[in-house]
């Protein structure tokens, strides 16, 4: 770490001791409770007591529950989106006030863009969230984190947020050879002083490793990436070692998810995820019940937010399909989650055959929130199909159609349908983005 950098980190853990080390208090758990520090029993008992809280919480201050009789978990109804969406204001807890609470947009990374709230001890949760799983591979607060995603207004940040977070963002949506050229470019200029780590969706990798296996790992020869992480959807085995030979570092798989935060990542066994248990209670349910799945059992992963009570996600279905297991680590037994599944994409092309981030297609449907589903399609060299399903809602389709064309071509011919659901594939995922012209 540079003297800025220690700078930083020296300033966030004052300023989080002034407002009662909430923070450190909340990774000091984290830690404990995944660390294998704890065993199961604890674990448990630890898990029962947030969801006692939580659930009485919820039948005293959130409509949605409050007719609710029980306090045992597996009585309380599975969730979706759409559920929330339906019933929004029912679900917002009524001793908080909703602009006091923290807006968490996705952009549909499963077909449904969505928007969650959250209160500010769930907020600082997520924070701690972010340097236990970062610490694994040696980060500290300050030090330098670069985001290769792709960017909307609603979730880029100011250069001043940049520099004061040291946290740089580099729009990836340009995946054609000149795009990724520039990009290692951009991340050899922001790694090459004191090192940076590198966190990028595991398609956006992908692409890179598509680039080098053509040209080579020259042009990453200056570049001092620390540590990478993927996330947002399966990252292969051969991503993972292009990626580590390209910058010489750890690349790792992270489960996680913007409505709630950091479920897990892997560790020693590849896109097999060690669970997030001090924050969150999973569940792994039957596709055709809300039966649990036997241990090995593909089925629909469900999660319980521990800490957020503004607007609580009590058996919430991510769309996300696995399976539990267990990972021996160093002699200690882990809850994980393998044979994950959810986020089907193609790779797609705009209209002058560059190939795109298909994140360029959900972050241009942001502000598309009424959308209960979408699906896009590329057809032909410059055809495309977006299907929606909108309920009774109503889309404004010159803007969507203007979103769409500043991503893949004004040129283009873009079709817009209407569907009543967006099928899900046999292996319980959801292809959101297709590819039926060039795979």
């Amino acid at each position: 770490m540079n003297l800025l950098e220690i700078g930083r980190n020296k300033a966030y853990w004052m300023l989080d001791g002034v407002k009662g080390h909430k923070v450190r208090d909340y990774l000091n758990t984290i830690s404990m409770y995944n660390s294998g520090n704890k065993n199961e029993k604890e674990i448990e008992k630890y898990q029962e007591k947030c969801i006692h809280k939580l659930l009485n919480h919820c039948r005293k201050n959130v409509p949605y529950y409050q007719d609710m009789l029980t306090l045992k978990l597996k009585e309380w109804p599975v969730i979706t989106k759409a559920i929330i969406k339906e019933n929004r204001q029912d679900f917002i807890s009524q001793n908080y006030n909703e602009k006091d609470l923290i807006s968490m947009s996705t952009s549909g990374s499963t077909g449904t863009p969505f928007v969650s709230l959250q209160n500010i001890g769930k907020k600082k949760h997520v924070n701690a969230e972010t340097m236990y799983y970062m610490g694994l591979l040696g980060y500290k607060v300050g030090q330098r984190i670069i985001f290769l995603r792709s960017l909307v207004d609603e979730c880029s940040k100011t250069k001043f947020q940049q520099f004061s977070q040291n946290i740089y963002q580099i729009n990836c949506n340009d995946l054609s050879d000149e795009g990724i050229e520039n990009k290692v470019k951009e991340i050899e200029k922001l790694s090459k002083k004191s090192g940076a780590f590198l966190i990028a969706y595991s398609s956006t990798y992908d692409s890179f490793r598509k680039y080098f296996e053509r040209k080579g790992y020259e042009a990453t020869r200056n570049c001092k990436i620390l540590g990478m992480v993927a996330g947002s959807e399966m990252l292969y085995d051969s991503t993972r070692k292009s990626m580590e030979k390209a910058f010489n570092c750890k690349c790792v798989s992270r489960y996680a998810n913007e409505e709630n935060g950091f479920l897990g990542q892997d560790y020693t066994e590849n896109n097999v995820f060690l669970v997030d248990r001090a924050d969150y209670y999973i569940e792994i349910l039957k596709f055709d019940s809300d039966e649990k799945a036997e241990k090995g059992e593909v089925g629909r992963i469900v999660v319980t937010d521990l800490f957020n009570f503004g607007l609580p996600m009590v058996r919430y279905d991510t769309g996300d399909v696995g399976a539990f297991t267990t990972i021996n680590v160093k002699g200690k037994n882990y809850l994980a989650i393998g044979s994950f599944g959810g986020r089907a994409v193609d790779v797609i092309f705009d209209s002058s055959g560059r190939q795109l981030s298909p994140h360029a297609i959900t972050n241009a449907m942001w502000r598309f929130q009424s959308l209960k589903q979408f699906k896009f399609i590329q057809k032909g060299e410059k055809n495309y199909e977006i299907q929606l399903n909108v309920g009774s809602e109503k889309i404004d389709e010159k803007l969507l159609e203007n979103e769409l064309k500043n991503v893949v071509g004004i040129d283009c011919m873009l079709e817009i349908s209407y569907v009543n659901e967006i099928p899900v594939l046999a292996s319980g995922k959801r292809r959101y983005i297709e590819n039926q012209w060039r795979k």
